[in-house]
């Protein structure tokens, strides 16, 4: 299925916004510990884990651009927001496991729900307008072509 990808000047408000979220969890975290030092990465490692989901990802590079994809099994595939800049992807969607019909007691359940999450920088520019998104299988699959060169100059010797 093919997923909407939009192309916006900057992921830093959503980075930022993602991170501030983390790092008031972390400080509930550190203060639950009465404030004992030597924890702060741990801390936010837990703070982390707890805010957001951040799906596994595989980035290939191709001779056209990047292959991005991403484990993200069981989300509708409306629910994905994939931002992109000519430096930065951003794959984003609200989790809700809960609202998926069940039959019987749940005996065990590790399925993420909430906030997914996360956010790559190419390394090198890429064409935002002609990036791409597909959900098949469970993964998320977004391509990336480069960013077009300066017009090439062939120039001849004399």
């Amino acid at each position: 299925m093919k997923i909407r990808c939009r192309t916006v000047e900057s992921v830093l408000t959503e980075v930022a916004g993602v991170q501030r979220h983390i790092a008031q969890r972390a400080q509930e975290i550190f203060r639950a510990r009465d404030g004992a030092v030597g924890h702060a990465l741990e801390d936010w490692m837990k703070a982390e884990r707890e805010t957001i989901w951040r799906p596994a990802l595989e980035v290939r590079r191709t001779t056209d651009g990047f292959v991005v994809e991403a484990a993200v099994a069981g989300i509708d595939p409306k629910q994905f927001d994939v931002q992109v800049t000519p430096t930065e992807l951003v794959l984003a969607a609200h989790v809700r496991h809960s609202d998926r019909e069940q039959e019987g007691e749940v005996v065990l359940c590790e399925f993420a729900n909430g906030p997914l999450f996360r956010s790559y920088r190419f390394p090198e520019p890429v064409d935002p307008a002609r990036v791409s998104a597909e959900y098949r299988n469970g993964l998320l699959r977004v391509t990336a072509p480069l960013a077009q060169s300066a017009t090439k100059v062939d120039v001849k010797a004399a």
